[in-house]
């Protein structure tokens, strides 16, 4: 299993705040099953989090030299939405994805301003971009088909494991999967009280949708990204107030 979203280096956000945490948590996701695991540290320009790239990178680095296991880490940034995203990233002040094109944006939890969507495009003419666990927004779990903004305009959708545990996100996000909005699962982990871990997920993906659903969304398309590679997007229906209309046909637009 890939984990492509967690808060793993220690002291530069909510996340991990210790080294022994960071070892503790990464000690956690070995035992669950994960073999290669992208840290996404927030990075907000008007908010607390704000350490750029030549220091997350020093940071990274002192955590693969004291973490001795298994699991291959990589280092990117959850990126809060701000006019200057493009800029931060075309001077390499903040991070994509495990060095590819990939980005990962999050969004306010209670409101969406439209100017938002001038900013995805214009991050979108040069990366590839993955929401942040839309079933936590406030607007998202009013109406999941709010969604369609971004899936039309070819972004990504990453939901949390956790996500599919809780009644109020678990409600809009089994239709978002079965309505093929969501194309990653990932751990957002943070600490013992939002772990590192996947094999749960997995068990009720398998059981939901099926192996071949769960292998996609917990380790083809996270490996689509540590390659550099397009994920495709399947074929997206309006989610409609009635039982399951899987649908897995793929059509080959690629972003």
């Amino acid at each position: 299993m890939i984990d492509i979203h967690s808060h793993l280096i220690p002291g530069v956000d909510d996340g991990s705040q210790s080294l022994e945490e960071s070892l503790s948590l990464l000690k956690q996701a070995e035992e669950d099953g994960i073999t290669e695991l992208i840290t996404t540290p927030h990075f907000m320009k008007n908010g607390e989090f704000r350490t750029k790239a030549p220091e997350l990178v020093q940071r990274f680095n002192e955590l693969k030299q004291a973490y001795k296991g298994p699991i291959k880490l990589h280092l990117g940034n959850e990126l809060y939405i701000h006019p200057d995203l493009p800029e931060l990233l075309e001077k390499d002040e903040i991070l994509t994805l495990a060095e590819s094109d990939y980005i990962l944006v999050e969004f306010p939890f209670q409101d969406y301003n439209d100017e938002y969507d001038e900013i995805l495009y214009e991050l979108s003419l040069k990366y590839r971009i993955i929401i942040a666990h839309p079933e936590r927004y406030r607007y998202v779990q009013k109406d999941p088909n709010f969604c369609l903004r971004w899936l039309n305009e070819g972004y990504y959708l990453q939901a949390n494991q956790n996500s599919l545990f809780k009644k109020a996100t678990k409600k809009v996000l089994i239709p978002m999967i079965e309505h093929c909005f969501i194309s990653f699962v990932a751990s957002d982990a943070h600490n013992k009280h939002r772990p590192c871990v996947l094999s749960e997920a997995k068990a009720l993906l398998e059981e939901e949708f099926g192996n071949t659903i769960a292998f996609q969304l917990i380790e083809e398309n996270p490996r689509k990204i540590l390659n550099n590679e397009n994920t495709f997007h399947y074929q997206i229906k309006k989610i409609q107030n009635k039982g399951r209309t899987l649908s897995f046909k793929i059509f080959h637009r690629a972003f």
